[in-house]
C-alpha cells in the first residue's frame, strides 16, 4: 500500500509540475488537425488532392503510409486520416514522450534532485512508475486533443465523416506514443546526462520509423515486433477497426520497456 500511495503522490507531483507544457502540446496537435481539416477546401477538392498524391512515387507512398490504389480517388476521409501520420503530428507526439522519458529521469539526476526525492523512503521503481503513468496519461491527452481539434474542424466540411474511427486511429497513436515512451524510459535509465538520454531516445524512435519503410526488414520477421508496423491510420479509419496483434505489440513495448527500466534504474549507481 505504501508503494501505491508514493506512486500516486509521484504521478500527482509530475502531472502538476507538467501541466503547462501538456497544455501546449495537446493545443499544439489540436490546432494543426482543425487547420488541416478546415482547408480542405482550399486545396481543391477530391479532384485536385487525388491529381497531387497520384504524382508521389511508390517510395513516398510507402513512407506516408498511403493507400497503393488510388483508382477511387483520396478523398476527404483519406486526407484527413493522413494527418495521423504527418510529420508535424508524430514529430511533435514522439517529442513529448522522449522529452518526458529524459526529464523524468536523468533530468532529476543531473539537477541533483533525485537525491531528495530519494532521501524519503520511496522505491525507486516507484518513482519511475510514477514517471511513466504521467508519459501515458499525456500522450492520451495529445492524442485525444488531435482528435477534438479534427472534429471541430469537420464540422466546417460539407461531408459525412467516420469521427468515431478517426477516435480508434487516436487511440492507437496514442499506444504508439506510449511504446515509443517505454523504449525512451528505458535509455533513460541507464545515463545520468539529459542530452546522452535524449540523443539515443530520438535515434531510437526514427531508426524504429525508418525501420518499417525498407520493405526487407518491414516484411521480415523483425519488422513483426517494430512499433510502427502496426500504425496504418488510413486503414483504421477506412475499416473502422484495429488490429489487435498490433495492439498487442505496442503494449508489450510500453510495459517491458517501463518494467525494465524500473529494475535498471533500482540496481544502477546514481552517483
Amino acid at each position: 500500500m505504501q508503494e501505491l500511495s508514493d506512486l500516486w503522490l509521484i504521478f500527482r507531483g509530475t502531472l502538476r509540475r507538467k501541466r503547462a507544457s501538456l497544455f501546449w502540446f495537446a493545443l499544439s496537435v489540436a490546432a494543426f488537425h482543425w487547420l488541416v481539416a478546415v482547408s480542405f477546401p482550399a486545396l481543391g477538392g477530391v479532384e485536385a488532392v487525388t491529381s497531387v498524391v497520384r504524382t508521389f512515387p511508390d517510395g513516398l507512398r510507402s513512407l506516408l503510409k498511403l493507400a497503393p490504389n488510388l483508382q477511387a480517388g483520396f478523398g476527404v476521409q483519406d486526407y484527413l486520416a493522413f494527418t495521423w501520420i504527418h510529420p508535424l503530428f508524430i514529430g511533435l507526439g514522439a517529442a513529448f514522450v522522449v522529452s518526458r522519458a529524459a526529464d523524468g529521469l536523468t533530468g532529476e539526476i543531473e539537477r541533483g534532485s533525485i537525491y531528495l526525492v530519494l532521501s524519503r523512503p520511496v522505491q525507486r521503481w516507484t518513482f519511475v512508475l510514477g514517471r511513466a503513468a504521467e508519459m501515458m496519461l499525456g500522450a492520451g491527452v495529445v492524442s485525444l486533443a488531435a482528435w477534438g481539434g479534427l472534429v471541430i474542424g469537420a464540422m466546417a466540411l460539407p461531408y459525412e465523416l467516420p469521427l468515431a474511427n478517426y477516435l480508434l486511429a487516436a487511440v492507437v497513436a496514442w499506444l504508439l506514443f506510449a511504446a515509443l515512451g517505454g523504449g525512451a524510459f528505458l535509455i533513460a535509465s541507464f545515463f545520468s546526462r539529459t542530452s546522452t538520454s535524449s540523443a539515443l531516445a530520438i535515434a531510437w524512435t526514427l531508426s524504429s520509423f525508418v525501420l518499417d519503410v525498407i520493405p526487407q526488414v518491414a516484411n521480415s520477421p523483425i519488422g513483426l515486433v517494430n512499433p510502427w508496423h502496426f500504425y496504418f491510420p488510413q486503414e483504421i479509419v477506412a475499416a473502422g477497426s484495429v488490429d489487435w496483434a498490433g495492439v498487442l505489440v505496442l503494449l508489450a513495448w510500453l510495459f517491458s520497456g517501463v518494467g525494465a527500466a524500473g529494475w535498471v534504474f533500482a540496481r544502477r549507481d546514481l552517483a
